[in-house]
């Protein structure tokens, strides 16, 4: 029995001792969700926080920066970008000229050492002389009538008519036929000069100091050092 209590006592001796070697566990009470949440956040916001830089502004296209470090804008710009208006704009200066007006084909021929002009497009042809037939009681400058393909065509003394005296009758004179009203008439001059272009621009008003058969003219013209007379073919061939 003693070395049973022995032994007992032993043994509850090397319990103690190794109760007394082993730390003490305090527990815990359980912290409520909300108080738990709370503290999370708080410790979240006292983290220090990485500021992330601006970016920086992208630089600018090489045409607005080349507009942009240009000399001052010039006169005409700002009066294009709507500035104060600028007096004798180059904008206004570079506008399309009009178009020159078209040139009239005209059938040129002397008369008493001038040259006159008739709208080639009234003209039907030019012929030699040949023989007429007088009209009794006609106005001088009718010379009378002739056959032309048998149409009866009246031949006027366009020197008469304009008042500068009877044309001369050589080989070199010409009867021009045009057609005045729906009538052909033939007008015998001194010599035909040929074609001419003149354009509507070159026409001036006759000059005061004509004399004879202003009312029978249209105008002057002046080209390459040469002046035609325009002549008005409807009142030439009426009365």
């Amino acid at each position: 029995m003693d070395i049973l209590a022995a032994r007992k006592k032993a043994a509850e001796r090397a319990q103690a001792e190794k109760k007394k070697e082993e730390p003490s566990v305090a527990f815990q009470q359980p912290v409520p969700a909300a108080t738990e949440r709370a503290t999370a956040e708080a410790a979240i916001s006292s983290l220090p926080v990485a500021v992330e830089p601006e970016p920086a502004a992208a630089p600018a296209a090489p045409v607005a920066a080349a507009i942009a470090a240009a000399a001052p804008v010039p006169e005409t710009a700002r009066d294009l970008r709507g500035d104060e208006p600028v007096s004798g704009s180059p904008v206004a200066e570079t506008a399309s000229p009009p178009a020159p007006a078209a040139e009239t084909e005209m059938l040129a021929f002397l008369l008493s050492g001038e040259e006159y002009v008739v709208a080639v497009e009234q003209v039907n042809e030019v012929l030699k002389m040949w023989s007429l037939t007088p009209v009794p009681n006609a106005p001088e400058h009718i010379l009378g009538v002739s056959s032309l393909r048998g149409t009866m065509l009246t031949i006027i003394d366009l020197g008469k008519r304009l008042g500068l005296g009877t044309a001369t009758m050589n080989e070199k004179s010409r009867v021009v036929v045009v057609t005045v009203d729906d009538e052909k008439v033939g007008f015998i001059v001194d010599r035909v000069t040929g074609v001419v272009k003149l354009s509507p621009d070159l026409v001036r008003a006759v000059p005061e100091t004509v004399e004879h058969g202003v009312e029978f003219l249209r105008g002057i013209a002046r080209k390459d050092d040469r002046l035609f007379i325009l002549l008005d073919l409807d009142k030439v061939a009426g009365g």
